[in-house]
């Protein structure tokens, strides 16, 4: 039967051969001819629409046949115009349509050098596939333009991609562009013939303004193949290309090389997005002296090398000098090691590089390393000299800076005091949702404004970062950052070894079930140490005080990752010193939990089974007469706080639980859950709950440090304390109390010492939930709030709600708080006190009067169940928007911790 039909196919074929010769034949495979009257010749098939638009220069795929239901054409070899202009083609351009996919195979050259010069156009909506060895090369004369939209980009991919297969780096090239710009490897640029690292092609002349055409909505991903064990392909190469050129909204994702280089030219690009670039995401060298504006770089753990890795030249002495305008950076970075086994970092500037660079973030991981370095010392004399500058840049990042050092092991240039003596740069929390900023990040307000009077090539952007948090341009046209991300991790793996700097306590992990490794953390600590999570370990505590650094000497960084648990002795704290920090990441998934060895031991818990957390800083207090000379005592231990710098970070606590901790020092000492001592702006604070302390579960003695999502359960004493000089924010404040256990809930002191003291306490707080307890810890009512000792502070959108037992709910002490409340240096509107006794007023000042004077206040019921409003609350549009008075805060209209529906609590906190 095959055979048959093999004959019947094969007779056909020769007969239509035969008749296209003018031949009388006719076939019946099923049996008997039948003579016919011979006709005139038949005329040939005419070509179908694909063949007469693309035939000319592309053949039909022999190996794919159609993707996503289009045909698919392949380009090899060199593409100049099509003479005869078929189709869609003319002389000097060639169209590559939407109506099918394309395959390049091998290295694809459009145009010749300087001569055949052709332009390449993409239609929007075109994807092209590149196999094992292709890559695209725009020779020096000719152009591509490839302008996608937001809705239809172009796609520049792998054979694998297109077929749905699994992809990964390196499984095609990428894209090379080469022009006439000036370039440094040319001593003659009017005869320059630079050779590409890749393949027989060259770059760079003394055209500044040369175009290679433009690339706008454009993807390039899975690129980078190895040519050999020093050569691979970044996804796009810039070499020697001009001003002329068009780059915006473009995106690398997954090459195994550099995401861009720029190898000289002077090419602008903006809107740029690269995401798991293997080697450095953006590299420059040869000169290279375009800009650079809206720039998000996201780098994977152990799959990077650096964020921007910059130089001027091999010999970094070459001219011109490689020195680009770069402006609204993000860098996003991993952690771990790189490909070369060294730590993987964000910006390296070297071999002579000179830049401006302004409005840039750079976020560290907990592994990451060093986040800005300078190298060499052509570069710092560039530093030092004006060539290379940053200004209103924020860094956040375990280990900030790394300095550069000659053969003797000499300093040449300190660059933490180099890049914070320069305007308007930070080194502090970047306080990020995802890659935008959120309305307390300092990078939404501390950006370089009239970056267009400074480089007509910029647009006036005045926030640091690549966003502005409220815009985001990467929507649509980009891959891998918004739903097609990966989940954060929800388990962990197992170690097979404490890290090192803590020692493991068999004992203790086998009394712990489910427990391999105890690794413990004694004593004074001064090099960075990472507690590093999994799912057979946990981290003590031992022998009193654990101090992370020195004072404000032998600075260090505790590092802990989501999903780390941390219990303490029954002697035992955690001290951040001044000049230190603390990196604690969790997330709603994985928090992180400070607890005593009874909880993790499955022995009865209660307050003060060990002592809490202490973060140290440099802001100001008032109980320092020379903020220059400020040595204030922590009431516990040996401990040193307060300065003269607002900005300071003491590092971040995000997801944070702190259990049963407080243990007494004496009758009156006693530790908090968490004790903030002159700690400042820089440091972020979000997401933390304290529960079942033995004194207060957070206080604050001066500073300036924010805070947001902050929850407080059961505590003995005051649940949120503030004295000597607190001038911090707050928002989403959720407080609970058992009855016969608690003091109150907020209170409140500018200073003990010296009431008059300046900076005096003056913090704002917003969107606070009281529900305080019924009786209290000792004779007293148990109350909701106390403001006292001449405290300032401006409170807005708070609910109260009191037990049948509870005593007075507000209550203003002192005369020297109470002329506050006289002049309007100490507010409370928009909010409500449901309380059996809903104040206590004094003989001299009407609290109630006071309280119900100023706006959107109500003294009354107020529906909630379990803190949260119910649906016909009267707590619910009846708020102030706090976020006209500070962009810290965000739009509420609301009074209390909560919406109604959103309970920002579940998921990552411990419910009593």
């Amino acid at each position: 039967m095959k055979l048959k039909n093999l004959f019947t196919l094969s007779a056909l074929t020769s007969a239509l051969i035969l008749a296209g010769c003018g031949g009388d034949i006719n076939i019946n495979a099923g049996g008997e001819t039948t003579p016919t009257t011979p006709t005139n010749p038949t005329t040939p098939p005419t070509s179908s629409p694909t063949e007469e638009a693309y035939g000319s220069f592309a053949t039909r795929s022999t190996s794919i046949a159609t993707v996503d239901g289009k045909e698919v054409w392949t380009l090899s070899g060199n593409l100049t115009g099509n003479a005869n202009g078929s189709g869609n083609q003319t002389e000097d351009s060639i169209t590559l349509g939407n109506d099918v996919v394309w395959e390049l195979s091998g290295a694809v050259v459009v145009g010749g050098d300087n001569t055949n010069q052709t332009v390449l156009n993409v239609e929007p909506g075109t994807t092209i596939l590149g196999n094992s060895d292709a890559y695209l090369v725009i020779s020096r004369g000719s152009q591509i333009q490839a302008e996608g939209t937001a809705d239809t980009p172009i796609v520049f991919t792998s054979v694998e991609s297109g077929l749905g297969l699994s992809t990964d780096r390196g499984q095609w090239g990428g894209l090379v562009l080469l022009g006439n710009a000036p370039v440094n490897a040319c001593a003659d640029l009017a005869s320059c013939d630079a050779a590409f690292e890749v393949g027989n092609h060259s770059y760079g002349g003394n055209i500044e303004d040369d175009s290679s055409g433009s690339l706008k909505y454009v993807r390039v991903e899975f690129g980078g193949f190895k040519i050999n064990d020093t050569q691979e392909l970044n996804g796009v190469s810039f070499a020697g290309v001009g001003s002329g050129t068009t780059v915006d909204y473009l995106q690398v994702h997954m090459n195994d090389d550099d995401g861009i280089e720029f190898w000289g030219g002077n090419a602008t690009v903006k809107h740029v997005v690269l995401t798991g670039n293997f080697d450095d995401s953006l590299d420059w060298t040869n000169g290279w002296r375009g800009a650079a504006q809206h720039v998000y770089i996201r780098t994977d753990d152990n799959g990077a090398n650096r964020g921007i890795e910059a130089d001027s030249s091999k010999s970094g002495t070459d001219e011109p000098m490689s020195k680009p305008t770069l402006a609204n950076l993000t860098l996003q970075l991993g952690g771990g090691t790189n490909g070369g086994g060294d730590d993987a970092e964000g910006i390296l500037f070297r071999v002579g590089t000179g830049a401006s660079l302004h409005n840039a973030l750079v976020k560290g991981g907990l592994e990451t390393g060093e986040c800005l370095e300078i190298n060499d010392a052509s570069t710092v004399a560039n530093a030092q000299g004006g060539e290379l500058v940053m200004t209103h840049s924020l860094i956040d990042c375990v280990e900030a800076f790394k300095n550069p050092k000659d053969d003797a092991d000499n300093v040449l240039l300190d660059v933490e005091a180099w890049f914070t003596g320069q305007e308007g740069n930070i080194v502090g929390a970047a306080a990020l949702e995802g890659y935008q900023p959120t309305a307390a990040s300092p990078a939404l307000t501390g950006g370089k404004a009239g970056l267009a009077n400074i480089d007509s090539r910029l647009d006036d952007a005045a926030y640091i970062g690549a966003f502005d948090g409220t815009n985001d341009w990467t929507l649509g046209w980009t891959t891998a950052i918004h739903d097609e991300e990966d989940s954060a991790p929800t388990e962990l793996a197992p170690l097979t070894s404490c890290p090192a700097g803590t020692a493991n306590d068999a004992a203790d992990a086998a009394l712990i079930e489910g427990t391999d490794l105890v690794c413990t953390l004694t004593g004074n600590i001064t090099n960075n140490l990472t507690l590093l999570a999994g799912s057979n370990v946990k981290y003590k505590l031992d022998g009193g005080p654990v101090v992370i650094g020195g004072d404000n000497e032998q600075s260090a960084t505790l590092a802990i990752q989501a999903g780390v648990e941390v219990y303490g002795t029954s002697n035992s704290y955690l001290v951040i010193s001044r000049g230190s920090k603390i990196m604690a990441q969790g997330s709603e998934a994985m928090p992180i939990v400070f607890t005593s060895s009874e909880d993790v031991l499955g022995l009865n818990t209660d307050r003060g089974q060990w002592g809490g957390l202490v973060l140290l800083g440099n802001a100001p207090v008032n109980t320092c007469a020379s903020l220059d000379d400020c040595d204030v005592a922590f009431e516990v231990g040996n401990h040193l706080f307060g300065g003269n710098n607002d900005e300071d970070s003491s590092g971040q606590l995000s997801y944070v639980q702190v259990r049963y901790a407080g243990f007494k020092i004496n009758d009156t000492q006693e530790l908090n859950g968490i004790s903030f001592g002159g700690v400042g702006s820089g440091t972020q604070v979000d997401h933390i709950q304290v529960h079942k302390n033995d004194d207060d579960g957070v206080e604050f003695w001066g500073g300036s440090v924010n805070l947001k999502y902050v929850y407080l359960t059961d505590n003995f004493d005051d649940s949120l304390d503030w004295t000597n000089g607190w001038r911090g924010k707050a928002q989403y404040v959720f407080i609970t109390q058992e009855d016969n256990a608690a003091n109150r809930g907020i209170e409140a002191d500018s200073s003990k010492s010296d009431p008059l003291g300046t900076p005096f306490s003056n913090p704002t707080i917003s969107n606070v939930t009281i529900l305080p307890a019924g009786g209290n810890n000792g004779s007293d009512d148990a109350e909701g709030m106390v403001l006292r000792v001449a405290t300032r502070a401006q409170l807005a959108n708070f609910v109260i709600q009191g037990g049948i037992n509870t005593g007075e709910c507000l209550e203003i002490d002192d005369a020297s708080t109470q002329l506050n409340a006289e002049d309007g240096s100490l507010t409370l509107t928009h909010s409500i006190i449901d309380c059996v006794e809903p104040v206590k007023n004094e003989d001299a000042f009407d609290t109630t009067a006071w309280f119900e004077g100023q706006e959107g206040n109500v003294i009354g019921p107020v529906e909630l169940t379990n803190g949260m409003p119910t649906a016909s609350s009267i707590a619910l549009g009846t708020g102030k928007d706090m976020s006209t008075v500070d962009a810290f805060f965000d739009d509420t209209d609301y009074k209390g911790a909560f919406d109604g529906s959103n309970d920002w609590t579940q998921g990552w906190s411990y419910q009593p």
